[in-house]
């Protein structure tokens, strides 16, 4: 696999962590405005003044049906709309002539917030995100070893060329640098005869001949400058080895 198409899978799985996470966290604040609006409107339908009592207070927070928000909520006269906070709608009291606004407030801070809500899903994604990384890194690793030992060949992007142990550029043909590009970034080093055809001659229908002809011109190059050699599995697969 190309590192592009790991990276754009860990992204994609660091961005559903993201989303999720802020999905949960704005659900549960939502959760905790409706809760608050809910035991205000209980609390003020059966107050009988229009100041705040200990009453009042005990009764808004027996009205709470999320626990933990008892411990932070408080029920006042509706303030300025630009206080920050979590806050209940503002809600209108009145009784023979008098009228007053009353609001639930809540005193959470986000990380508050994000701690009720549900945050299984995102860490479910990270843990995915997190692993795949952790495999995609182990299998580079792994294919940068066999590399390493095996092969004696490496492809350089900055000038698009393969070059030898000694850094000297290998001179292949357009076509012989292909085929070998194809093998340096697969898994194994390792081609099926079809992958190998589909990429070289894309509109020939049957490239056997041709791929044979190939083969045969481009192991006496790999041999002198790599060691190395193509072998053939029933002219099925294509396997680069070491001579």
């Amino acid at each position: 696999m190309k590192p592009i198409y790991a990276i754009v899978v860990f992204l994609g799985l660091s961005l559903s962590a993201a989303l999720s996470s802020l999905h949960s966290y704005k659900y549960t604040e939502e959760s905790l405005v409706a809760d608050m609006n809910q035991a205000l409107a209980k609390t003020l339908a059966k107050k009988t003044e229009a100041w705040i009592t200990p009453d009042t207070i005990h009764d808004y927070r027996q009205s709470l049906k999320i626990d933990a928000l008892r411990r932070h909520s408080i029920v006042y006269y509706a303030l300025d709309d630009r206080t920050k906070g979590l806050r209940s709608s503002k809600m209108k009291w009145q009784s023979e002539g008098k009228s007053v606004e009353f609001q639930g407030y809540a005193n959470c801070s986000m990380a508050t917030i994000w701690g009720l809500s549900d945050q299984r899903l995102p860490l479910l994604f990270l843990l995915l995100a997190a692993s795949w990384m952790s495999f995609c890194i182990f299998r580079q690793h792994k294919r940068y070893d066999e590399m390493g030992h095996f092969c004696s060949l490496t492809y350089s992007e900055a000038d698009n060329r393969i070059y030898n142990l000694r850094h000297e550029p290998v001179n292949f043909t357009p076509m012989q640098e292909q085929l070998v590009r194809m093998f340096l970034e697969s898994d194994g080093l390792q081609l099926s005869k079809q992958e190998i055809c589909d990429a070289l001659w894309p509109k020939k229908p049957d490239a056997s001949s041709t791929l044979y002809t190939l083969v045969k011109r481009l192991k006496p190059i790999l041999k002198r400058e790599a060691g190395l050699t193509i072998v053939s599995d029933r002219g099925r697969d294509y396997r680069l080895e070491k001579e």
